[in-house]
């Protein structure tokens, strides 16, 4: 039912774009609370709830009030109705290829509540380990305060270790702090302990003041703290976590964009409420109508944008990189744009390249499904599945070279804190056998 549901609505939404964009996204924003409706069980697909959610955040609503206002962004004027249109298409060939990976794929087991793990020492050296760690990235956030609250990234300094230094500084220290946070809260909620309780609530409220949320990108804030709410959520009140994270990025992400704009940058959103959180489609309508778009680049697109971890000088085909182009500096207020990645899978592959990109995306997150279960004894392996989750969130908006780098740190971070929490695991008896000879 779901599956017919979908492919009737992919059909829908193509007709209503091809008549008016802006009909075309709202029967996206249908289509996507349909679809998370229908993905309410505790057997179906986390990755499918949070992918719907992240359509229903982006590219539904905010784009179709947009175009229906005649909104622009970052003095690249208003777009034609036949760019809207095509950019709409991307989207809908992205979505077709992400349901297409999920054919046939049975659902998970129901979530049974209370059988978590029993294997769990009943003593505090995990949770002091963990406190510790992230007392530690708390200091270490400190060690350079220029670089921990700027909100935006870095405004001046022409150092090369800069970027190096903002990473191990302060996206990764914050990570490390937020993920810490998640287990010691995990484990708190399984042990029932006061020292447990202690130790997540000190942690918690360092997590806030290394996260402060009008001076911390946005993508710390998901990676490191939705985590969290996935574990919660994700098996059981799966519509609470559909709306909070909807909530949290579409009502309060654009009342702190403007408070933090406003306040350190002297910026006003004009275009307020419609935040430039919200900008990805604009963005690759204005691509397609203001850039001419070169030969395929079978794979180099992806390859260059993949290429984040790497020294600027040693990146790789830094020509494909489309936010480069002259064509693009020369039409936008700022080259640092929100391109999302099915974009960049159509400067590949042509139009192929969105359904094939949504492919292996929905490929490779059939483990990460199958890896979350809040029954499961808390490690790396784990933390880094519900990081995954949350780092699709940011993934979906892009650009590939801005959600990169805290993904990594993320990743990171939950291999630093599963690794300490996996000491709380008690071996299991080994076998002992009777009455059978030596060897």
């Amino acid at each position: 039912m779901r599956t017919l549901s979908f492919w009737s609505g992919i059909v829908c939404a193509m007709l209503c774009g091809l008549v008016d964009p802006a009909w075309g996204y709202m029967a996206v924003f249908a289509l996507s609370l349909l679809q998370i409706s229908m993905l309410g069980s505790s057997g179906a697909s986390v990755f499918l709830l949070i992918h719907y959610t992240a359509i229903l955040t982006y590219f539904s609503l905010a784009p179709a009030m947009q175009i229906s206002h005649d909104v622009a962004f970052w003095d690249a004027g208003i777009m034609r109705t036949a760019s809207h249109t095509q950019a709409l298409m991307l989207l809908l060939l992205y979505m077709a290829g992400v349901e297409a990976a999920r054919l046939g794929v049975p659902d998970a087991p129901a979530h049974l509540p209370g059988r978590h793990d029993r294997r769990l020492v009943g003593v505090a050296h995990p949770l002091l380990l963990l406190l510790s760690c992230s007392l530690a990235a708390f200091a270490t956030l400190f060690i350079k305060p220029e670089l921990n609250f700027v909100a935006r990234g870095i405004t001046d300094g022409g150092e090369d270790n800069v970027p190096l230094d903002f990473i191990f500084y302060s996206t990764l220290p914050k990570l490390v702090v937020l993920m810490c946070f998640v287990a010691l809260a995990i484990h708190a909620v399984r042990r029932r302990t006061p020292w447990s309780w202690c130790a997540a609530g000190l942690a918690g409220a360092l997590a806030l003041l290394a996260a402060n949320p009008v001076n911390t990108p946005r993508q710390i804030l998901l990676i490191g703290l939705l985590p969290l709410l996935i574990h919660a959520l994700g098996r059981s009140r799966r519509w609470l976590l559909a709306g909070i994270v909807f909530g949290a990025i579409a009502g309060l992400g654009p009342v702190l964009n403007l408070i933090s704009r406003g306040s350190m940058w002297g910026e006003e959103l004009t275009t307020f409420p419609f935040s430039q959180d919200f900008d990805a489609m604009f963005v690759v309508a204005g691509i397609l109508e203001r850039a001419p778009i070169p030969d395929l680049g079978w794979g180099r697109y992806l390859l260059s944008a993949f290429s984040f971890f790497l020294p600027r000088n040693l990146k790789m085909f830094p020509e494909f990189d489309p936010l480069g182009w002259s064509a693009i500096l020369g039409n936008f207020s700022q080259s640092n744009l929100s391109l999302p990645p099915f974009t960049t899978a159509y400067f590949d592959f042509g139009m192929a390249g969105p359904a094939l990109f949504g492919f292996a995306i929905s490929a490779g997150f059939r483990w990460v499904d199958r890896a979350i279960d809040p029954n499961r004894p808390l490690s790396g392996s784990y933390l880094s599945a519900l990081v995954l989750l949350a780092a699709y969130v940011p993934f979906m908006r892009g650009p590939i070279l801005g959600w990169g780098p805290f993904a990594v740190s993320g990743l990171i971070a939950a291999v630093i804190a599963g690794a300490l929490s996996s000491r709380a695991r008690r071996p299991l008896p080994r076998a002992v056998r009777h009455g059978l000879p030596n060897a």
